[in-house]
């Protein structure tokens, strides 16, 4: 995962790159299809392609930073979490977030097209999370502590009403149709929706902006660059 990671975004990387006119590349890559379409459909000037570009490289930085980080991240402990020997975990509200792991065997989230990683967050009955996959938003099945890894559960710190907000919000949005490249930089473009993408607008419509850097994406990690977020639980 993490090449991929490293790839998809250096592919990114090295476009605007290009477009900047810049000679950082001296070598031909095979361009995933994906991004090339996204370039293709998207008519960006100088100025926004150098915003973007800072952007993708500020985001691999921080992801970087994470993976060396991992045994010394800050995380206010809810014990509830790591007492329970539950399927699921995570409280109405909370986000999650997947980890870069090599064993990590989930097809939805080698398959879903992220260049970063994947987001969900806790529905009103923990059992459930509300999450997008290739077919969609949907209503499923919270079984993230035996489908992943390595995972950090990050808690909102808003009002009980927001996260009733966001939740309620999300519900209306079930069944919304999954993309990536087509609104990837453009994150209130909502007719279709990224995974943080869904996570990010659910408490943004509910009042509070929860995208730690304020770029033109919002990527999972980028949650927790927020002060309006605390991590609860690490696993692995």
């Amino acid at each position: 995962m993490k090449k991929k990671l490293i790839s998809s975004l250096l592919c990114i990387v090295l476009i605007f790159a290009n477009i900047l006119g810049s000679n950082v590349y001296a070598f031909e890559i095979n361009l995933d299809p994906g991004i090339q379409s996204f370039i293709d459909k998207s008519k960006v000037n100088t100025k926004e392609a150098e915003a973007i570009y800072k952007e993708i490289i500020d985001t691999l930085n921080f992801q970087l930073y994470i993976e060396k980080n991992w045994s010394n991240l800050s995380v206010e402990k809810d014990m509830d979490l790591y007492n329970s020997t539950d399927k699921w975990v995570g409280k109405p509200g909370d986000i999650l977030i997947t980890v870069f792991d090599k064993t990590n065997s989930d097809i939805n989230a080698i398959t879903m097209g992220s260049l970063t990683t994947h987001a969900a967050f806790v529905d009103s009955d923990p059992t459930k999370v509300l999450e997008l996959f290739q077919d969609g938003i949907g209503n499923r099945v919270n079984d993230w502590r035996t489908r992943y890894k390595k995972i950090l559960v990050v808690r909102p710190k808003v009002e009980p009403k927001i996260i009733t907000d966001a939740i309620a919000y999300g519900h209306t949005k079930i069944g919304t149709p999954f993309s990536y490249f087509s609104n990837i930089f453009n994150k209130t473009k909502i007719d279709k929706y990224y995974c943080s993408q869904f996570v990010w607008d659910c408490y943004f419509k509910s009042g509070v902006d929860l995208d730690g850097n304020g770029g033109k994406a919002v990527f999972p990690y980028d949650f927790l660059r927020s002060d309006k977020v605390s991590i609860v639980y690490k696993q692995g």
